[in-house]
């Protein structure tokens, strides 16, 4: 008796499960609206999001990235502003744009540069201690070995990545040391000087 209500079970989660499969294979694939103005005058759809990206805003910033990678919110595609974008996404501390380097350089076929990316991403995920970034942590790992494995890289190969990799450490520390510096001399001269900046 427990036997067939176990196989009755299993059979009705193994028939839902094909049938949702089946049930998302058949939603077409949409492509994002045109921008289309109203007025002549109208800005470009993009203004807001990149002055939010342009006054430091991290996240308008790995957007931007993600729109011009897909050619999308009414943007060109454009790889080498999509690139731009996600780095300065991760200057500013968002992880999940080192995993998007990465995928373009896979995709570029410069395996020692997705190395170098999937590799900060794992520093700033093991740094951050979260639920999310635990799981985060384990796919990067995992592509990050499955990497190296199917580009066959060397020692050498890494060692050169770490190089590069800490080049690029260095020039992101110069660049927020420069905005910290900026930042604090502008409070300076507005009169917002705090002891703790």
């Amino acid at each position: 008796m427990k036997t067939r209500r176990i196989f009755a079970l299993l059979l009705a989660i193994a028939l839902t499960l094909s049938l949702a499969h089946t049930a998302r294979a058949d939603l077409p694939d949409m492509p994002d609206p045109v921008h289309v103005k109203f007025n002549k005058t109208d800005p470009p759809p993009m203004d807001d999001m990149r002055t939010l990206a342009k006054g430091g805003d991290t996240r308008a910033m790995f957007i931007l990235g993600d729109m011009y990678e897909k050619q999308k919110g009414g943007l060109k595609k454009d790889w080498t502003k999509a690139r731009k974008w996600f780095q300065n996404a991760a200057i500013h501390g968002m992880n999940y744009a080192f995993i998007r380097l990465a995928a373009m350089a896979k995709h570029d076929k410069h395996p020692q540069e997705a190395w170098q990316w999937y590799t900060l991403a794992v520093q700033g995920f093991n740094e951050q201690n979260s639920p999310d970034s635990a799981a985060t942590l384990r796919y990067v790992i995992t592509a990050r070995k499955a990497l190296v494995k199917t580009a066959k890289l060397s020692y050498q190969d890494l060692n050169a990545s770490r190089a590069q990799m800490n080049a690029w450490q260095n020039m992101r520390d110069q660049k927020l040391s420069g905005e910290n510096t900026s930042q604090h001399t502008a409070s300076i001269q507005a009169g917002e000087f705090k002891l703790n900046q």
